[in-house]
C-alpha cells in the first residue's frame, strides 16, 4: 500500500508540474494578486525604478497570466517571469556624495582619486544591499507554490484511485487504503516539505556563490582585450571627457585672460570634434583601422586631461559625476547577468530535483521510518484499544446468540413435547 501510495503521489507530482487540469482551478490555483498576497511581492520587498501603477502594466504586458488561477509548474514559470521583470526594473543605486568621497580615499603614491577603484568599492556594496532582497523574495515565492503541489497531487491520485476502482478491468489498488490514514499522510507531508527545503537550500547556496563571484571581482570586458574595451565599458565616455575639457578649458582662460575669445572658440572646435569621437566610439571595433594624425592627437590630448585631472587634482563635482557614472553602468551590467544566472540555477536545481530526485528520496525516508520506531506515525496504543473493544464485542455478540440460542432450543423441546 505505501509503496502504491509512493509511486501514485510521485507521478501526480510530475504531472503537475508538467502541466494538468485534473484539480480543478478554480480550487488549487491564485491569480498573481493572491499569490503577492500569500508570499509578498517584488515590487514590495525590493526597491523598483517604477512607480506602481507602471508595474502593474508591465506585468500585464510582459509577464502575462495575472487574473488566471494557476498551480503547479505554471504558477512556477508565471513567478520566474515576474522575478525577470523585477530584474530589469531594478532600481539603480543612490550614491551619495559621502560615500564618494569616503570611497575615493588617498593612494600610496598620490592623492589623486582611483575613480576606478572608488566606484568597484561602492558597486560591490550596493550590489549586495540591491539584489539579495530580490533573491530571498523569489524563493519565498517557490516554497509557497510548491508547497500547495501537495495538496494538488494528493486530489489527483484520489480521482487516479477512483477511476480504477470505478474500472472492472483495473482492480484496484492498495494506495485507497493507505491514502485515508491521516498519520502517513502528514508523514509523506513532512517528507515534501522537508525536501522543498532542501532544494530551496541547495539552489539558494549556489546562487549566492554565483552573486559573490559577481559581486567580489569586477571584469570589465574579458573577451575583448582590444584598446576599446575599457572605453566601451565606460559610460557617457562624451560626459566624462566633457567635464575635463571644460576644467582644462577653464584653466587655460584663467591663465590667458587677454586671449578668451580665440579660447572660446578654440572649446567649441573641441567639443564638436570629441562629440564625433563619441559617435564613433558607439560601434564595435571589430579590426585593426587605420586612425588619421588628427584622431590620434585627439585622443592624447583626452588622455593627457584625464590623467592630468585625476593625478593632480581633486575636485568633489567632478569626483561625484565620474564615481556615480561607473557606478551605475557596473551596477546595470552585474543586474541583467544576476537575472540570467537566477533563473538558471532555479530551473535546474530547484524544479527538476522534484521530477528526477523526490520519489527516490521518498522511498528512502519511509524506508527509514519502517526500520525505525513506527509509533509516532502509527498510534499503536489506540490500536490496541480499538482491538480489544472488537474482542469485547465480539464475546459479548456470542454471548447473546448463545443465550438466544438456548431460547430457541427451549421453544423447539416445548413444542414437540406438546
Amino acid at each position: 500500500g505505501a509503496d502504491a501510495f509512493c509511486d501514485g503521489f510521485c507521478a501526480a507530482l510530475k504531472e503537475a508540474i508538467h502541466g494538468s487540469v485534473v484539480a480543478p482551478p478554480s480550487t488549487f490555483g491564485e491569480t498573481l494578486s493572491q499569490e503577492n498576497l500569500a508570499a509578498g511581492s517584488f515590487h514590495d520587498r525590493c526597491a523598483m525604478a517604477v512607480s506602481e501603477r507602471g508595474w502593474e502594466r508591465l506585468v500585464v504586458s510582459d509577464v502575462g497570466n495575472r487574473d488566471h488561477r494557476l498551480y503547479g509548474g505554471a504558477q512556477y514559470h508565471r513567478a520566474l517571469r515576474e522575478f525577470s521583470l523585477a530584474t530589469k526594473c531594478l532600481r539603480l543605486p543612490t550614491i551619495t556624495e559621502d560615500e564618494v568621497a569616503n570611497a575615493a580615499g588617498v593612494g600610496d603614491t598620490h592623492d589623486g582619486v582611483n575613480f576606478l577603484r572608488a566606484a568597484c568599492v561602492i558597486a560591490v556594496e550596493k550590489a549586495r544591499t540591491s539584489f539579495d532582497p530580490l533573491l530571498d523574495s523569489l524563493k519565498l515565492r517557490t516554497n509557497h507554490i510548491m508547497n500547495n503541489l501537495f495538496p494538488v497531487a494528493e486530489y489527483m491520485l484520489r480521482q487516479n484511485l477512483d477511476r480504477q476502482s470505478k474500472n472492472p478491468l483495473r482492480p484496484g489498488s492498495d494506495g485507497a487504503e493507505i491514502i485515508t490514514n491521516p498519520q502517513f499522510r502528514d508523514l509523506v507531508k513532512n517528507i515534501f516539505e522537508d525536501f522543498i527545503e532542501k532544494c530551496s537550500d541547495s539552489c539558494m547556496l549556489r546562487c549566492r556563490d554565483d552573486l559573490t563571484a559577481l559581486t567580489r571581482y569586477i571584469t570589465w570586458d574579458l573577451n575583448e582585450r582590444s584598446s576599446g574595451a575599457l572605453r566601451r565599458s565606460l559610460p557617457d565616455q562624451g560626459d566624462i571627457v566633457s567635464v575635463y575639457q571644460v576644467a582644462v578649458a577653464s584653466s587655460d582662460k584663467s591663465k590667458r585672460v587677454d586671449s578668451g575669445s580665440k579660447a572660446s572658440s578654440k572649446e567649441t572646435v573641441a567639443d564638436q570634434e570629441q562629440r564625433a569621437l563619441v559617435k564613433n566610439s558607439n560601434n564595435d571595433y571589430r579590426g585593426q583601422q587605420v586612425v588619421p594624425h588628427t584622431e590620434r592627437e585627439r585622443d592624447y590630448y583626452n588622455l593627457l586631461q584625464l590623467m592630468e585631472e585625476a593625478a593632480c587634482a581633486r575636485d568633489a563635482n567632478r569626483t561625484n559625476l565620474v564615481v556615480s557614472g561607473l557606478v551605475q553602468h557596473i551596477v546595470a551590467q552585474w543586474r541583467e547577468s544576476f537575472g540570467k544566472s537566477v533563473c538558471t540555477k532555479f530551473n535546474c536545481f530547484y524544479l527538476l530535483p522534484f521530477v528526477e530526485e523526490f520519489q527516490r528520496h521518498l522511498r528512502q525516508e519511509l524506508q527509514k521510518v519502517y526500520e525505525g520506531d513506527m509509533t509516532h506515525i502509527f498510534d499503536l496504543d489506540e490500536s490496541k484499544r480499538q482491538l480489544q473493544r472488537q474482542v469485547t464485542d465480539l464475546k459479548n455478540e456470542c454471548a447473546a446468540n448463545k443465550k438466544l440460542q438456548e431460547k430457541f432450543d427451549s421453544v423447539s423441546q416445548m413444542l414437540q413435547s406438546g
